[in-house]
This record gives structure tokens, sequence and C-alpha cells, in this order.
């Protein structure tokens, strides 16, 4: 039987839309723009000034306090000052900005050979790793829990719907993934470690199992997991792979675990075998809306606009004004002799390719996944080490039927694998009971999205839960 936990969906994959993209390398823009606080914690404060010379890897910000993480230039040139830009969140926040100089001239810390456990956290943290899955929480600080742990466990899951760069590095970069695992098991005392990979994935199961007998590694063990979202949450993952669980109110640490993404420890791979610290990462460019969905390493600060041309678009600007100019002409000619059978057939082709194009052109540009991702407000935003994809998703993708009211089928609480009851969460924040919506759990949402997945009255859940949760915080209620 398959490890997972218990409730979840299964929504549709769209995987094979990039699955078979090997890792290729993304151009360098021009300018790269360097948000300081991409990752949770305080922001990175800039060392550097306006005409500075910089080289990939050269510091740009230090950690600003013990939850925050150093930031890297990703290209060698010259630093133009900090201006605010928006991020993916909608907000603005400051960027260093860095114009390219096409040199690529770089610098490294020295590799470092049979590392001790003191020496591997301490070049986590001077190369600024951050978990890469998600919430980039700083990696130093999350190896040293205050509870004692036995069990690594790599989330190899990459439920999230359309991504696979984990994928493509567990399949090409496996060698240097597993070494990262293995420096990371280090870190924690030689721990047990397991790899939790969705069953969706076999080839990748099949190469580590093998990578692992080939190399007689011990205390390193690949768990397949039953393909379902969301497999690669952590206190669902911990629960398919041990059968442990962490309270809703705590940690992995509570119960023994620590949990570490596939990209997170191919990075600690580079920073401490290579001394490279943490300028680049694996991104998949994805979605309906794509020419060529691709798996990319994608330099820190490159602007999505940049990304998204790169790869291209399944239905250009110009080619939706020219089936809407198609559409004016066939109406001309057809008003000017109306009895004309070819123009009305004519008219009837123009218009539904017209509607064709508009289905297929882009609606939404996605910050990771379509179920926990974030819709960006602007192709300006600029790549984070913590953004794992962009999907760019068309008007066919994104139309969906208007809210009505709830109709008590409680498909949402089947669903929920927090246990939660995001209905009942749902009417106390309409009517502006958040003291109720704390009592139904509104806290201890995940921000999955399977509630809203499921809901057949496509009622708002997720928003509608959020905002609890924020005043909720805001009142300390």
């Amino acid at each position: 039987m398959k490890a997972t936990f218990k409730k979840g969906v299964h929504p549709s994959g769209h995987k094979e839309l990039s699955k078979g993209a090997p890792i290729g390398e993304m151009p360098v823009p021009k300018r790269l723009y360097f948000n300081l606080a991409q990752h949770i914690g305080a922001p990175a404060q800039p060392v550097v000034e306006k005409g500075d010379r910089v080289k990939v890897g050269t510091l740009l910000a230090k950690e600003g306090a013990f939850v925050s993480a150093n930031l890297f230039c990703s290209v060698s040139g010259t630093v133009l000052g900090v201006e605010e830009r928006i991020t993916a969140d909608g907000t603005k926040r400051p960027h260093l900005v860095v114009e390219n100089d096409y040199k690529d001239e770089a610098e490294t810390l020295p590799p470092l050979k049979d590392p001790t456990r003191e020496e591997i956290l301490e070049r986590i943290r001077t190369c600024g790793i951050v978990g890469m899955g998600g919430a980039g929480f700083p990696t130093a600080v999350k190896l040293q829990p205050k509870n004692a742990v036995d069990t690594l466990i790599i989330n190899a899951a990459e439920c999230e719907p359309y991504i696979t760069c984990d994928y493509r590095v567990m399949l090409e970069y496996t060698e240097r993934f597993v070494n990262g695992v293995l420096l990371l098991k280090k870190a924690l005392g030689d721990v047990q470690c397991v790899i939790g990979v969705e069953d969706n994935k076999p080839d990748a199961i099949e190469r580590l199992e093998w990578y692992l007998g080939d190399k007689k590694i011990d205390g390193v063990s690949v768990v397949p997991c039953r393909t379902k979202y969301p497999q690669g949450a952590e206190k669902q993952l911990i629960f398919a792979v041990t059968g442990r669980k962490v309270p809703a109110t705590g940690l992995p640490a509570d119960v023994g675990c620590i949990v570490q993404n596939v990209h997170t420890a191919l990075s600690v791979y580079y920073a401490v075998t290579e001394g490279q610290p943490l300028f680049r990462r694996v991104m998949t460019v994805t979605g309906h809306g794509v020419a060529k969905p691709a798996n990319l390493w994608v330099r820190i600060g490159t602007p999505v606009s940049e990304i998204v041309s790169y790869c291209g678009l399944a239905v250009t600007p110009a080619a939706i004004d020219a089936a809407d100019k198609r559409v004016e002409e066939a109406e001309a000619a057809y008003a000017a002799d109306p009895k004309n059978a070819e123009l009305k057939k004519e008219l009837r082709a123009a218009r539904k390719e017209r509607e064709e194009k508009h289905d297929a052109s882009v609606a939404k540009l996605i910050n990771g996944g379509p179920m926990m991702g974030l819709a960006m407000a602007s192709d300006a935003v600029a790549s984070t080490k913590t953004m794992s994809c962009v999907l760019v998703m068309t008007e066919r993708d994104v139309r969906q039927a208007e809210p009505s009211p709830c109709i008590n089928c409680g498909k949402c609480v089947s669903a929920c694998p927090m246990n939660l009851m995001p209905n009942f969460i749902d009417l106390c924040t309409v009517a502006g009971d958040f003291e109720g919506a704390k009592k139904y759990g509104a806290p201890y949402c995940i921000a999955c999205g399977c509630c809203a997945f499921v809901c057949p009255a496509k009622r708002p859940l997720l928003q509608h839960i959020a905002y609890s949760k924020n005043v909720i915080k805001e009142r300390n209620l």
C-alpha cells in the first residue's frame, strides 16, 4: 500500500506539458532586480552602493536578523541603486538593481571536504540558502531545532499540478541531489532519511533507488507516495511516510522530523561541495498559454516578462489582433452582400477563429502552481529563490461560474486534510463572526485550496479563510 494521508483531492496534473523538457539555461537579461525580502524573516540589508562593481556570487545584502538570509548577485556588472518594485504578492518592496556586463565573472567560496556539522550549517547560512519549495524559511535556522529530531524527510512529492522542476532535478542531477541530502543528514547528526516521491514519477523513484543501491548508501530510503494533493504539505507528508501526527499548532520537530525540499538539497550541495552561493534556481515555465513549456536554470532577479518571452506565448497579441481584423473585414463584406453564401461561411469561420484565439490568450501569470500559487499583478515581478514555477494560464483555464450560496453538501469538509470546517468558517467570515471562524479552525488552515477546488457552489472559501486568519491574528482573538 502506497504511503498517503487522509482526505485531500485529485486535481488534473497537466505535468505532461513540461515533464519531458530537460533542464535548459535561461538567457540572462540586461538588468536584474533583487528583492531584499525573498524569505521569511527580516529583509536582507544592502552592503553595496550605487556604482559598485559586482560579480556572480558577490554578496549584495546581508542577513538582517537571526531569521533572515544573505542575498547574492547572479551576474557580473554594476549596481545601479535601489528602487521600489512590485513583488509577486502585489506589494512594493526595495530591490537592488544590477546592470549585467555579460562577462559572467564569478567569485566563490572554498569547497569544503569532509566538513563537520558546524561547517555545513555555517556554509548553508553564509550562502543564503532557504527553503525553495514555498515559504523560504532560512535553512540553517530550520536545521537547528529546539527539539531532538531523528528523521530527515525530503519533500520530493511535487504535488502541485503543472510543476516539474524537482522531478527533472532528481532525474538529471541525481548525484548532486543525493549528496546534498547526505549533507543535510549530517547537519542534523546523521539521522535517518526518507525521500517521499509521488508515484506519478516512477522513473525518478527508480533512478533514486538505483543510485542509492549502486553507491551503497545507508540510512536513506525512497518511499513512493500515492499521487494525491496536498501530499507535499509538511504535516501530510510526515504522516504519510512516518505515521506521525504533527499537532495543529505544532512544528515537524515536535514529532522528531525536519522536512527539506529537493532544490534546497541541491543548493546545499553546490554551497558546500563547490562553494557556490545561492544565485540561481531551476524553474518550470508552463501552462496552456506557453508556446514551449520548459524547465530552466534561471538567475535570481530575472523579470518574469523575460522568462515568458523566452518560452513564447501560445497565442501572441499580434495573432489576436489579426483574428479581430479578419472578423471586421468579414462582417463588412457580408453586410455589403448578405445573400452571398461564401461570405456568410467566411464570417462564421472568422468568428470561430477569434473565439479560439481569445480563449487561448493569457489571462493570468501564477507564481507557483494553480492550487497554492499567487496570481501576479504584473510581469515586471523579478524571480526569487522561492519561485519554482511561472504558470501562464489562458482565458479558457480561468473561466468559471459565479459563486452561489452554500448548499451544505459537506464536500469541503470531506476534502480538508486538516479536518477543518471550511463551510462554517465561510459563513462566519461573511457574518463578521471571527470568534466563530476561530472555533471552526481558521488559524490552522494550510491554504492548500482543497475546499475551494471541490466546492460545487464555487464559494471563495480559501480567500474567506485567509481573511479570517488575518483578522484573528490582528485582533489577537
